[in-house]
């Protein structure tokens, strides 16, 4: 009898016997019928003998109530499968396909989620604490590549798909009380659903001025480098355009040597500090074309100032 032909992403290679005229063997073989009673029998013996299981085709598998502890099952596909109340602690689930299965109430504490694919999965009642996710799941990254390949409809339904995902976990985690982590979710969930938007729409645009100045509210550190950056920005202008204190007119020129100019800075990024922060100028005022400038970084800086206090907030009550 033949050795089955399974070599998985891993390079793990299957030493069970192939089904007769078949390349696969029992375990490999998606043709073959999973859904018996024997087979949540025959995982859990395998688990206990720290049997890898990679690459296992378990559509359809009744496996509720499973004690698969620290098994692993990378790379399997157990679409459609039953995990309900399964004892999952430890589990590697790296790159399985877990298309609509059922994890109600499961227990996947320090599980190895890197790579699934969630879509439609019952997660209600399902334990995820400390889970391993990877840096994004898996249709996001798919979604990446159709959209590098110029597959705009194919890219779209998957960020949708990924959007679906995030939004189910950060659910989950919310309902768990854990928002800290929650929040990293719905910072992707809210990439995904931008993803979708036309490419020069008005809404991607202010979605994409919102993530970047404090990450959907999940990242407040941003407003900071944003206001700093703007702020020198502003500063080099109101350097180059001119400030007046006194009736004197303070600008940068090559006539003047480098000690002034430096000092002409400092003033500018007094001043665009003090206009970033309040409503008034303080005892400089802009010269000339700084005053269009002037005006809206003082409407700009109220607008951040407020943008960075509702983060803030939004982030120290969780």
């Amino acid at each position: 009898m033949s050795q089955c032909t399974y070599k998985g992403p891993t390079g793990r290679e299957c030493a069970e016997d192939a089904i007769a005229d078949q390349p696969h063997c029992f375990w490999h073989d998606r043709n073959v019928d999973k859904s018996g009673d024997a087979i949540k029998e025959q995982l859990e013996q395998r688990a206990r003998n720290e049997e890898s299981m990679e690459g296992f085709e378990l559509g359809h598998a009744n496996l509720e109530d499973a004690y698969l502890m620290e098994a692993d099952l990378s790379y399997s596909n157990l679409t459609r499968a039953n995990l309900r109340d399964g004892h999952l602690f430890g589990i590697n689930m790296k790159g399985c396909r877990l298309f609509k299965s059922n994890l109600e109430r499961a227990n996947l504490k320090e599980a190895n989620l890197e790579g699934t694919d969630l879509l439609g999965a019952n997660l209600t009642y399902t334990d995820l604490e400390r889970v391993t996710w990877g840096e994004t799941l898996r249709n996001h990254k798919e979604a990446e590549i159709l959209d590098d390949q110029g597959d705009s409809i194919g890219a779209t339904a998957k960020y949708v798909e990924a959007e679906e995902i995030y939004r189910n976990i950060r659910q989950r985690y919310e309902a768990a009380g854990t928002t800290d982590i929650a929040g990293g979710f719905f910072y992707w969930e809210m990439v995904m659903k931008r993803k979708q938007m036309p490419f020069y729409s008005v809404l991607r645009f202010w979605s994409r001025l919102v993530d970047i100045l404090c990450g959907y509210g999940e990242l407040p550190h941003r407003i900071i480098g944003s206001s700093a950056g703007y702020i020198v920005f502003n500063a080099i202008v109101y350097c180059l355009l001119g400030l007046q204190y006194g009736g004197e007119i303070f600008k940068f020129s090559l006539d003047m040597g480098f000690v002034e100019n430096v000092t002409v800075f400092g003033y500018s990024l007094y001043f665009s500090v003090v206009t970033f922060t309040t409503l008034g100028y303080g005892d400089f005022s802009p010269a000339t074309w700084a005053r269009p400038f002037a005006a809206m970084e003082a409407f700009n800086g109220a607008f951040m100032n407020a943008l960075f206090i509702l983060a803030f907030v939004k982030k120290m009550t969780r």
